[in-house]
């Protein structure tokens, strides 16, 4: 699928964690299966104005807020961050997600050396 596309599933995933939501519940909320919203989040289902437009109420946005560019920078909240990289590891190995592990460990203390 195109960049737009994946950028919109990604900001509608943002949102949806922002709010609390599974993706089951805002599924729910919109009237629309979960797993055309799964499709949705990853990029790799097409959406109408009509199913954005559902999805959007069902998280209290705008439309235009998912086209906001530093939309992260302006919704900084640690948990959503912290739940938005557990997703990203949800996928990984065993073995990958201790590599990561290891990696952040180090960027840590490259950090905390500043």
């Amino acid at each position: 699928m195109n960049n737009l596309v994946k950028t919109i599933g990604e900001r509608i995933r943002y949102f949806r964690l922002y709010r609390g939501f599974t993706q089951e519940e805002l599924a729910e909320k919109a009237n629309v299966h979960y797993t055309y919203i799964g499709g949705i989040e990853r990029g790799e289902r097409n959406i109408s104005l009509e199913t954005l437009n559902k999805i959007t109420e069902a998280l209290e946005i705008s439309p235009t807020d998912l086209f906001e560019h530093n939309y992260l920078k302006k919704e900084t909240d640690k948990t959503v961050l912290l739940k938005l990289h557990q997703e990203l590891l949800s996928t990984r190995s065993t073995e990958e997600i201790i590599i990561v592990h290891q990696l952040t460990q180090n960027i840590l203390q490259l950090i905390d050396r500043k």
